[in-house]
């Protein structure tokens, strides 16, 4: 390692950034060596009751500053199970090289762009960059737990009654609009599926300058599921966050897909057909005839079925055959979406006091939530890959893209507080000695631990009784 006068003198202006960037990793990753082998002497000293020491081990970790080795200590429970104090207290998994901070990186970048673009950009930003399949396995090992427990819990709620405890958040009215987005599918029987989204809000709130407004209290909600499971993980989610016997009015938007409607049936809500598909269908149909367009689209608002029906009868008429055909497609679209037609404004007797505006922010929303990562670009998924894939960019959305719950058995660092037990007095050669004799006898911590011949070189080598 260079001193700062050798630095000085070797200087290259061409390249004075890489240089005193890799010198400071390089002081950075001797001091977190020197500073974790500290803290593991800590842990040892403070460890809980019946975890015995069995040696050291080393191992690489990547980290903000590059690759460091560290050198911690192995112990064995009583049920014979090895355990590193030091991986569980800093959040190193077993077999991920990656640091903490380093794995959250990774699958935030991993959220917004292909896999070998992530491990391009770690390149340029960390002196030790991590490869597309460690990115890939890290997103499986946060987003694999994630999806099996939330299956549990809906499984638990729905089908034997143990629902979490309800929320306390209260509202008057809360909107939930739905959508879907198709992807492609590899190396599966299907070509295509359909990722499900959905937005839960309270309403809007002023922001920036006049007339511009932003969706208060957001909750999103994906996944790659049917329209049941989505509405029962979806009710769920929000079931968590607010008391449901405070809201008055549940109002839910779609663009006439089943499952969207069926979602109203689902959370007791009414159901509003989007209007910007409506318009658009109307425009289409209508080959661009903007004022009849406007009076059946006002038609729908005030929820007169008969005379928009009515209208584009008389227009059907009018038209040559390809015409007629578009237009009778246009009057199934909103025969089918009757339930939804009316403006929901119209509906709710108290609406003034709400501040109601019309909704339609799902379309916005999910562009952000799914197809800017998982269609555009010529993207393709296997079914497992687009399910981990939906769950880790929700888990970023609700900010829950960290570690801990995903990698450990233990969920919780391990506290540094003394056990309440009588110390036992401490040699100084004690760790040295159970080093030296375990590196002479791998049988000590091996797979063959628990044999009888096993336990009796366990009594000679440590000089208590294991049988």
């Amino acid at each position: 390692m260079e001193s700062i006068e050798e630095m000085v003198t070797n200087l290259n202006p061409a390249d004075w950034e890489n240089q005193i960037y890799n010198h400071m990793c390089q002081q950075t990753q001797a001091l977190s060596a020197l500073l974790l082998e500290n803290l593991d002497g800590k842990l040892m000293e403070n460890r809980e009751s019946g975890l015995r020491l069995v040696g050291f081990r080393k191992r690489w970790v990547v980290t903000m500053f590059g690759t460091v080795q560290i050198k911690r200590r192995l112990y064995r429970d009583r049920e014979g199970n090895g355990r590193f104090l030091l991986d569980e207290a800093i959040g190193l998994a077993k077999r991920s090289p990656l640091s903490l901070m380093v794995k959250e990186l990774s699958v935030l970048l991993a959220c917004h762009m292909p896999f070998g673009k992530c491990e391009a950009l770690l390149h340029m930003m960390l002196p030790a960059g991590v490869s597309h399949t460690t990115i890939h396995r890290e997103v499986s090992r946060i987003a694999g737990p994630a999806l099996v427990k939330e299956n549990r819990e809906v499984a638990e709620a729905f089908k034997l009654g143990k629902g979490p405890e309800p929320g306390k958040r209260q509202v008057p009215c809360l909107f939930v609009e739905g959508d879907g987005v198709n992807i492609a599918l590899q190396r599966e029987k299907e070509r295509r599926t359909e990722i499900k989204a959905g937005i839960a809000y309270e309403g809007w709130e002023p922001v920036g300058g006049v007339g511009r407004y932003r969706l208060k209290g957001k909750t999103p909600y994906m996944g790659l599921m049917d329209g049941d499971r989505f509405w029962e993980g979806f009710s769920l989610v929000l079931g968590k966050k607010y008391d449901f016997g405070s809201i008055k009015h549940i109002v839910v938007g779609g663009d006439g897909a089943g499952w969207v409607k069926h979602g109203a049936e689902v959370m007791n809500g009414y159901y509003q057909l989007d209007r910007f598909h409506l318009r658009r269908e109307l425009l289409r149909a209508l080959k661009g005839d903007i004022e009849t367009s406007n009076q059946v689209y006002r038609a729908c608002l005030i929820g007169d079925q008969a005379l928009a029906d009515k209208l584009l009868l008389q227009q059907q008429g009018l038209a040559g055959k390809e015409g007629a055909r578009d237009i009778a497609r246009v009057r199934s679209y909103i025969l089918n979406n009757i339930s939804g037609l009316k403006d929901y404004r119209l509906r709710l007797d108290e609406g003034q006091g709400y501040g109601l505006r019309g909704m339609g922010a799902m379309e916005s929303n999910i562009d952000k939530m799914a197809a800017n990562r998982m269609k555009k670009r010529g993207m393709s998924w296997t079914r497992a890959g687009a399910a981990r894939m939906s769950r880790l960019i929700l888990m970023s959305l609700w900010g829950d893209v960290h570690s801990w719950p995903a990698c450990y058995d233990k969920s919780k660092p391990l506290p540094l507080v003394k056990p309440e037990r009588a110390s036992k007095p401490k040699h100084r050669d004690t760790v040295h000695y159970y080093n030296r004799v375990n590196s002479g006898l791998p049988s000590l911590s091996g797979p063959h631990a628990s044999r009888p011949w096993a336990k009796s070189l366990k009594s000679l080598a440590y000089g208590i009784n294991t049988l």
